[in-house]
C-alpha cells in the first residue's frame, strides 16, 4: 500500500504488486544516483571507478565481501537442546556434529557446480535462513543468528522426514528419528536443499 499498489492482494496479482514495488524503489533512488553521480564527476572519479574498480570497490561497499564457510555458519548457530544428560539431547548433539562434519566435508570438496547437488556452504545458508552471503551491515551482522531445534515427535513409520526451515525466523528443525546417522544425515539433508524450493514455514 505504501507504495502505491492499489490492487487485490492475491497471487494472480503477484507481478503486477511487485512491478508496483521495483517501480516505488526505483523511483526513489534514481534521484539520489544521479545526484552521486555529478558530485563524482566534479573530480572525474567514475573514469578512474572504470579503469579502477578493484580499488574503488572498498570505497562503496561495506567491509570486505567473504563468502559464507562453515565456520560462520556454525558461530551462527543457536541449537536448541533438551535437558543435560537427556536421551533427546545425546541426539541432538549427534545431529549437530553431523552438521558440522557435512558443512566441513563440502567446505573442503571445493567442489561449486561441478556435481549434480552443486552445493557450497553459501548454498546450504540461503536454504537455511533466504540469503547467500554474510550480513553487510555491522548491525544485522551482530544479530544474524541461525536457530536450531529438534522434532522428537516425528513418526518413524513411514520412510523418511525432512528438516523444515523457516527463513523469516532463521530456524531450522531437524526430524532426530530420522537422522540417527551420518549418512542418513548427509542424504536427507542433500534432498531436502535439492529439492526443497521453497520455504515451508512461515
Amino acid at each position: 500500500v505504501t507504495c502505491g499498489y492499489i490492487g487485490i492482494v492475491s497471487l494472480e496479482n503477484k507481478d503486477s504488486m511487485i512491478r508496483t514495488v521495483v517501480l516505488h524503489s526505483t523511483m526513489r533512488v534514481i534521484p539520489m544516483l544521479d545526484q552521486l553521480r555529478k558530485g563524482l564527476q566534479l573530480y572525474d572519479l567514475p573514469k578512474i571507478m572504470k579503469t579502477h574498480q578493484d580499488l574503488c570497490l572498498p570505497l562503496f561497499v561495506p567491509g570486505e565481501y567473504d563468502e559464507v564457510d562453515a565456520a560462520f555458519l556454525l558461530e551462527r548457530s543457536r541449537p536448541v537442546f533438551s535437558e543435560v544428560g537427556s536421551a533427546k539431547h545425546q541426539k541432538e548433539v549427534n545431529i549437530i556434529n553431523f552438521l558440522q562434519d557435512y558443512l566441513q566435508e563440502i567446505e573442503d570438496s571445493g567442489i561449486k557446480d561441478v556435481t549434480p547437488e552443486g552445493l557450497t556452504v553459501g548454498r546450504i545458508m540461503q536454504w537455511m535462513t533466504g540469503q547467500r552471503h554474510k550480513p553487510v551491515l555491522p548491525s544485522e551482522n551482530k544479530d544474524f543468528v541461525i536457530y536450531m531445534k529438534f522434532n522428537h515427535d516425528c513418526d518413524t513409520q513411514h520412510t523418511v522426514c525432512f528438516p523444515t526451515v523457516s527463513a523469516c525466523s532463521r530456524t531450522v528443525t531437524f526430524p532426530s528419528a530420522h537422522l540417527k546417522t551420518y549418512t542418513e544425515f548427509k542424504n536427507i539433508l542433500t534432498l531436502a536443499i535439492c529439492h526443497g524450493q521453497t520455504f515451508d514455514r512461515v
